[in-house]
């Protein structure tokens, strides 16, 4: 995936909150509760966290730190696109760099994997080779569709909950979008299978086994990792037990928004409920 993307872009281009706010707890001390995890977090997994945001107070440091603590590695990221903190190549150089310095200071088996999380779909065409190449992995998700006909964005996790259009038409249109972001040339897709608020109640309805299928085979061919995220419902578990069966690897994810660990319950589940091991889950290719 990482050599078929740089061919492609040299041709285009030419955890963990345990119910507390992050207003009163201290970080630090968020590490040292998640050892009450221990019991379950089989150190054999080499466990790997990819979707630490270095974002609102989480830095580099701390998710080296958190890697140490809990026995989960770290990847960091941030999201790239052109309304996102990494808007040009000049930042993404920049970010990259930061966390380079940060790894230059620790041991080959505690650096951080580096990766960015792409909003916009021409992302590929836009990204400067030569900083790319200094990236361990990508990430994206479905959370932003489209083109509204007054030409604004559909930001999944704002729409409300009585969002007036034809749901049937609508899903069409999303199931399409998600086709085409894990046919990118990505690494990992996180919220799978996500749906807003206002029709999630349908998604047994919606996301049809024949459905699920093609997504995951084509997130299997294109060599994409499926992320189960801490706190989300999403994945639902029939996706996950089929994705194991066809064969896909998996990713686990914070996503967190500040520097608080969030609650790992959800990893905890699946790793328990289909028995995840370590050839299940997917490596970055310096990792493999």
């Amino acid at each position: 995936m990482r050599a078929a993307l740089s061919i492609v872009v040299a041709i285009l281009s030419a955890f963990f909150c345990l119910n507390a706010s992050a207003q009163d707890a201290n970080p630090q001390e968020k590490n040292r509760s998640f050892q009450e995890y221990a019991p379950w977090l089989d150190p054999s997994l080499e466990l790997r966290d990819y979707h630490i945001h270095l974002r609102g107070g989480m830095t580099a440091e701390m998710a080296a730190e958190r890697a140490k603590k809990t026995g989960v590695r770290s990847g960091v990221l941030e999201n790239h696109g052109r309304e996102w903190p990494l808007s040009t190549n000049e930042k993404l150089d920049e970010f990259i760099a930061g966390v380079e310095a940060v790894n230059a200071t620790l041991p080959d088996d505690e650096k951080l994997k580096i990766g960015i999380q792409v909003n916009d779909r021409d992302w590929y065409k836009t990204i400067d080779l030569k900083v790319y190449r200094r990236l361990d992995y990508v990430l994206a998700d479905t959370m932003i569709m489209g083109k509204r006909p007054d030409g604004s964005d559909e930001r999944l996790w704002q729409l409300p909950k009585d969002y007036d259009v034809n749901q049937d038409e609508w899903f069409e249109r999303y199931y399409k979008h998600c086709m085409t972001v894990v046919s990118e040339p990505i690494d990992i897709l996180a919220n799978v299978t996500y749906l807003p608020e206002f029709i999630a109640e349908r998604y047994d309805e919606l996301w049809t086994e024949e459905r699920m299928t093609a997504l995951i085979q084509a997130a299997i061919d294109n060599g994409v990792a499926l992320e189960i995220q801490a706190e989300s419902e999403f994945p639902k578990p029939k996706f996950v037990e089929l994705a194991l069966k066809m064969g896909a690897k998996l990713s686990f994810g914070s996503n967190n928004f500040d520097a608080v660990m969030k609650d790992a319950s959800a990893w905890k589940r699946n790793i328990e409920k289909f028995n995840i091991q370590k050839e299940n889950l997917w490596r970055d290719a310096s990792t493999k």
